[in-house]
């Protein structure tokens, strides 16, 4: 399995990359710009609770509001602002490590092309390759034991590699643009 991602890495390059960036999705940028909503209106709070803030305090030297009031009021405020500001560095983070998936594919690619002949899954190559790997409970249809098994690689998550059928498919595209490339450099 390990070895036909890599090599279907190495030989479909723009293919892997197409189906990766596709797999992360209209869901994922959804997500993403629900993110940025949450993160401007986190930073447009803090900025409405200064006002708020410094509104109250000129009402209760003014007079229009009451010591113990204003205490409350304005510890109310820093609460609240106090929770955006912790939020808001986590949701930052958070957003420029999930818009980073297209540098990350291409790192992962070209570390895949740095490695010339998987002969046995060492240490090294799990480390370097794998974030994690999930295993699910057993089921059992017709008799037969089946447990499914999620490989998780750093930077790109799931590689879904394409199935027989399609990976033939693939090889014939590749050979036929061979040809159309090398019969356009002899003429």
């Amino acid at each position: 399995m390990f070895s036909r991602v890599f090599w279907y890495v190495q030989c479909f390059e723009k293919d892997f990359a197409r189906n990766q960036m596709a797999a992360f999705g209209e869901e994922k940028r959804k997500e993403l710009s629900e993110k940025r909503r949450e993160l401007a209106q986190a930073k447009k709070r803090v900025k409405e609770i200064d006002s708020l803030i410094q509104k109250i305090y000129e009402d209760n030297v003014s007079g229009k509001i009451s010591d113990g009031r204003f205490a409350t009021m304005s510890m109310a405020f820093e609460d609240e602002q106090k929770q955006l500001k912790e939020s808001i560095p986590n949701m930052e983070q958070y957003l420029e490590t999930e818009t980073d998936k297209s540098d990350s594919l291409q790192r992962f690619i070209d570390r895949v092309k740095c490695v010339t002949q998987l002969t046995e899954l060492t240490p090294e190559i799990v480390h370097e390759f794998i974030e994690k790997i999930v295993v699910s409970k057993p089921e059992y249809i017709d008799g037969q034991r089946y447990q499914s098994l999620d490989i998780y690689y750093n930077s790109v998550g799931i590689v879904r590699e394409p199935m027989p059928e399609e990976m033939e498919e693939l090889f014939q595209e590749h050979m036929r643009n061979r040809a159309a490339s090398q019969s356009s450099k002899t003429a």
